[in-house]
């Protein structure tokens, strides 16, 4: 009878460490963010961002590289799913999943302290400086709160500059379109700033300023055989020794208004399109960079803009 008792209770044992050895500890869960190439998805932190890394060059995390900005932005093309790692200023360490979306609703996230996985320092820190030590398996909210419909970010802070994301009004549009289609009408200024990569260019025809306004006329020209595809056209301001392979880490200089935005260059052919931004002046350490990126292609062209020309325009 002692017998039979001990080997049942042999088998028990194996059992149920068997059973242990298979279930995975609890961990903290990663929240899955879908982001698109036409829109921004805008991730907004307790404290500033430190760094932001992506897994996948079809993903791109903007944020101001001066590390004063608790916002980032998010932006993908077609492609697998990647993870993104940021650390914020107080040394809280984030991750999430990001995929692409064709069509998504959710545009902001509101990231809270406690949805760290963990902190430089060994301890998650909150924005009032308080800490809460980490134990190993300590679950995380994983669920950020929507933004609250009510809520309107006016502006935010691009690189130290201030660019403005709400939309003009209907009449401001007129205008601005009005004013836009007399830029197109007029003749080169600027004969020899371009940039070109395989027969694709990008010409800066001129720089007017008109009502407080600036507004850039640019020459795309596309002299190959095969159409061009434009992913994205952005503006950034960067510092002159900045490595200019990393600006789709850098948030995209926001226009007031685009007229003429193409999506395509035919083959043999070249347009006209006009950015509109709010007057603005940059230092000698600064400069201003056109980035032209094709989809499905890697015909990137880049156009660099003195700080003299943006500061004495026509």
């Amino acid at each position: 009878m002692k017998k039979i008792i001990l080997i049942l209770t042999i088998l028990l044992f194996q059992i149920d460490l068997g059973y242990s050895q298979n279930v995975a500890p609890t961990a903290p869960q990663e929240l899955i963010i879908y982001c698109t190439s036409n829109k921004n998805t805008n991730l907004f932190f307790s404290s500033a961002i430190k760094s932001g890394i992506v897994g996948n060059s079809n993903f791109t995390f903007g944020y101001s590289s001066n590390g004063d900005s608790k916002i980032g932005i998010l932006k993908a093309t077609p492609g697998a799913e990647s993870n993104l790692l940021v650390i914020t200023s107080n040394g809280n360490i984030y991750s999430f999943i990001v995929r692409y979306k064709a069509e998504i609703s959710m545009l902001n996230y509101f990231v809270k302290d406690n949805m760290a996985i963990g902190n430089e320092s060994g301890s998650v820190v909150f924005e009032d400086g308080t800490g809460q030590q980490l134990t190993k398996g300590e679950e995380k909210v994983s669920n950020a709160e929507p933004e609250p419909k009510s809520k309107i970010v006016e502006s935010i802070k691009v690189n130290n500059y201030e660019s403005t994301t709400v939309a003009p009004s209907s009449n401001d549009s007129n205008k601005l379109q009005s004013t836009a289609n007399k830029e197109i009408e007029k003749p080169v200024f600027y004969n020899r700033i371009y940039g070109s990569k395989n027969k694709v260019t990008i010409k800066l025809k001129n720089i007017s300023y008109v009502d407080n306004e600036l507004y850039f006329t640019l020459v795309l020209s596309n002299e190959s055989t095969l159409d061009y595809d434009i992913n994205y056209l952005n503006f950034y301001i960067i510092s002159r020794n900045k490595n200019r392979n990393t600006v789709a880490q850098t948030i995209p200089y926001e226009a007031l208004y685009i007229h003429n935005n193409p999506t395509k260059i035919l083959a043999k052919e070249e347009t006209e399109v006009v950015f509109v931004y709010k007057k603005f002046t940059i230092n000698e350490n600064k400069i201003l960079l056109v980035e032209l990126t094709e989809d499905n292609g890697e015909r990137t062209v880049k156009l660099e803009i003195p700080n003299t020309f943006i500061n004495n325009p026509n």
